[in-house]
């Protein structure tokens, strides 16, 4: 892995301008990182007409920094007026137009011939196989017929079926039998239709064994490459999100799957920017590429450990501070947990809910159902009651996560209901 220079001087003397294109749920995330470092920031919208159904009211700030996209050539023309030194993607709707700017603008980006490698999960697989990395079969199409016949001619023992562009948030089924890969593919396609405009869905064998969560920053030369942090994601067996727990960088663990990741990137076109890798550990193959994503997204864990902000790891890497410093420190641990509602009906009890809220550990509440609502049986991370962002020594955020999952077990969910 190659470095920056270590003199900030040798990279950029002074702040700049960055363009965050199309920053729909991104919370103002690439504002506030790039305004730490003294950067200016302009947003580039999309037009009503080539926004999916559900970012056609979306919240990009409307401010004076506010580029509106009509054109390439008026919008280059803007960007460039304003002085513009770096182009982001602030969403996955924004991957392909940041690659086109950052390319007619004479920037660091990568390259927009490429930029389907970045988008789609089953051409990233084929990618990955065509260079001797491991991969995961998949297929792909617009019709549930060709999946249903690659499934029958490959006969795995279970599949997982999601939309093929790896943005899409709505959560990959596991699937066994053809009913539940047709299930599945419909569901799948409507998530894709509504969130990106494209009704694309993919196919994959599903892969057994844990999985990561990998952030990755890259520098403004090309070969600059950095894995800032890893999540290990617990899953329930119904395949809900249990928690996320962040790795330290000098555990082995960390140390096996960064080298896979960083081979990974040139793969998929990545020389430039930030990507989120979703990689398998197979106890066959060792680690295997399931998704990738060529942006950075805002978490909720971000403002009570800012070290582990993928964002602010993008900028400082895209910036003066460089690669150098773009890595989550590992001094304290960082867990988020989610809570999991054993069946429709049932209701948080206020007492242990202010039990948990009392938790020494306990950073930050994302979100909790109020006491004694009436709540749905959690199937995904969406529909959990709860989200908690622990933080601090290993052995104590470790405590506190264990004492959580027997408050559920006594009687969270035993609430009164109004």
């Amino acid at each position: 892995m190659s470095r920056a220079p270590d003199a900030p001087s040798a990279r950029r003397p002074v702040p700049g301008t960055v363009a965050v294109v199309a920053p729909y749920g991104d919370d103002d995330g690439h504002l506030r990182e790039y305004s730490r470092l003294g950067w200016e920031c302009v947003t580039v919208t999309l037009p009503d007409h080539e926004r999916p159904a559900a970012h056609r009211a979306a919240d990009a700030p409307d401010r004076s920094g506010t580029v509106a996209h009509t054109g390439m050539r008026r919008t280059v023309r803007k960007l460039a007026g304003r002085g513009v030194d770096r182009v982001v993607a602030g969403s996955g709707l924004g991957v392909e137009l940041a690659d086109r700017l950052s390319q007619l603008l004479g920037l660091p980006g990568n390259d927009p011939g490429t930029t389907f490698v970045r988008t789609n999960r089953a051409i990233q697989a084929a990618a990955l196989g065509d260079s001797g990395i491991a991969s995961v079969p998949s297929v792909y199409s617009t019709d549930v017929t060709d999946a249903l016949r690659w499934a029958e001619m490959v006969r795995f023992p279970s599949y997982v079926v999601a939309a093929a562009d790896s943005s899409v948030t709505a959560r990959p089924a596991v699937c066994s039998t053809p009913e539940e890969i047709a299930a599945a593919w419909c569901r799948a396609h409507r998530a894709a239709r509504y969130q990106t405009g494209s009704g694309e869905v993919v196919v994959q064998e599903r892969v057994p064994g844990p999985q990561y969560l990998v952030h990755t920053v890259s520098g403004t030369a090309p070969g600059e490459h950095l894995v800032s942090a890893i999540w290990a994601e617990s899953r329930t067996d119904t395949q809900v999100h249990d928690r996320s727990e962040l790795l330290d960088h000098r555990a082995p663990l960390f140390r096996a799957l960064a080298p896979y990741a960083l081979r990974v990137l040139p793969v998929l076109g990545i020389v430039h920017g930030a990507a989120r890798l979703r990689i398998a550990w197979c106890e066959r193959r060792g680690p295997v590429l399931l998704s990738a994503r060529a942006f950075a997204q805002p978490s909720p864990a971000d403002d009570y450990s800012p070290s582990v902000s993928h964002i602010a790891a993008a900028a400082r890497a895209a910036t003066t501070e460089g690669l150098g410093r773009a890595s989550a420190s590992g001094e304290r641990a960082v867990m988020r947990v989610s809570l999991a509602a054993p069946a429709d009906g049932c209701a948080l009890d206020a007492a242990l809910l202010r039990t948990i809220a009392a938790l020494p550990t306990l950073a930050h509440v994302i979100r909790f159902a109020r006491p004694g609502r009436p709540l749905r049986k959690t199937l995904d991370r969406a529909s959990s009651p709860g989200e908690l962002v622990l933080t601090g020594a290993a052995r104590a955020v470790e405590e506190d996560y264990r004492l959580i999952r027997s408050i559920e077990r006594i009687g969270l969910y035993g609430g009164r209901r109004p």
